[in-house]
């Protein structure tokens, strides 16, 4: 499906549809009061003073056909066979009538131009709710309700021409122009119609379409990532480092608390030990000694041992002495 093919032909399509519709609005501005769109028809208005606008109108409808149905094609509807030759036969039946104009009202016998003319248009009339019932069927993409309109509008047209036909011959042109202009009309708006679902059309194929994602180009390295990775390794390292400092620094005080808890155990054995004045100096500072490195407690506590015998040596002495001298006394 070629989407932007389709919307600019379908584009073309309905502006020549609007092209059409202003130009015959314009056509039958300020002609006077002889002129009657009830009784007269599209072809007697080209005969005034403004019919270059009604012939620019045909044009533009017959030149929007072909436009329609290269959108048609282009949205993928086969178009071949039926509905190609029936829109042909819309497009030249509009050309021949914008070029080949009909007899004014008042001639009451009509000239071979004025039958080319009428039967011509009867064929476009004819040919275009048949080509559209055709393409209907054949476009579901264009949805259903839009379908559904078609087959409607061709339906009304089906009674348009009817009617057109029963005005024109046994009716004697009684309101001919109000049921010609209301054939056209209906017909405008099927082609407005099929216009708008190829519009359709291609906007779904769109959104169906699934999204491309282009390739994700890895950026080269600058120079600031390159400091930021640094930044970050030095950061790590120094994290690194504070954690084992921290760490260090733990041990070292559990160490430093349980030598100083084992040097103030020995201190008060020290204490106890040694109840005289030297001896509790002696022993306190070994205490005080100990609570800063458990060998040097240790190693008070050896001495605080030595010193309690020599007291306990001395004391004996002495008090073998006194002994002593209480017998000899």
């Amino acid at each position: 499906m070629n989407k932007t093919a389709a919307r600019a032909f379908a584009s073309v399509s309905i502006l020549g549809l609007l092209t059409a519709v202003v130009a015959t609005v314009i056509g039958h501005i300020g002609l006077g009061p002889g002129y009657d769109p009830l009784k007269l028809t599209i072809s007697d208005y080209a005969l005034s003073n403004r019919g270059v606008t009604i012939e620019i109108a045909m044009v533009a409808l017959a030149l929007g056909a072909p436009a329609l149905l290269a959108g048609l094609r282009a949205v993928g509807v086969a178009i071949r066979g039926l509905p190609a030759v029936l829109l042909s036969i819309w497009s030249v039946g509009l050309l021949v009538a914008a070029i080949i104009p009909t007899d004014p009202p008042e001639v009451t016998t009509m000239s071979t131009a004025a039958l080319v003319h009428r039967y011509t248009s009867v064929a476009a009339f004819v040919a275009l709710p048949i080509a559209a019932a055709v393409i209907a069927s054949r476009f579901p993409g264009m949805g259903r309700r839009m379908v559904s309109a078609v087959r409607r509008l061709c339906v009304g047209c089906a009674l348009g021409v009817a009617v057109l036909w029963y005005v024109a011959f046994p009716g004697g042109r009684v309101m001919m122009g109000l049921v010609e202009r209301s054939l056209v009309s209906v017909e405008i708006a099927i082609l407005m119609v099929l216009s708008f679902g190829i519009l359709r059309a291609a906007r779904a194929a769109r959104a169906a379409q699934p999204a491309t994602r282009e390739p994700i180009t890895p950026m080269p390295e600058t120079a600031t990532a390159t400091a930021g990775r640094t930044a970050a390794t030095t950061t790590t390292v120094i994290a690194g480092r504070a954690a084992t400092t921290t760490t260090t620094s733990t041990a070292m005080r559990s160490g430093t608390t349980t030598s100083g808890d084992r040097g103030r155990t020995a201190a008060r054995t020290t204490t106890a030990a040694g109840r005289t004045g030297a001896t509790s100096t002696t022993a306190a500072s070994s205490g005080r000694t100990g609570a800063t490195d458990w060998a040097t407690a240790d190693r008070a506590g050896a001495a605080a041992d030595g010193q309690r015998r020599s007291d306990r040596d001395l004391v004996g002495a002495v008090s073998g002495a006194a002994q002593r001298g209480s017998r000899d006394a």
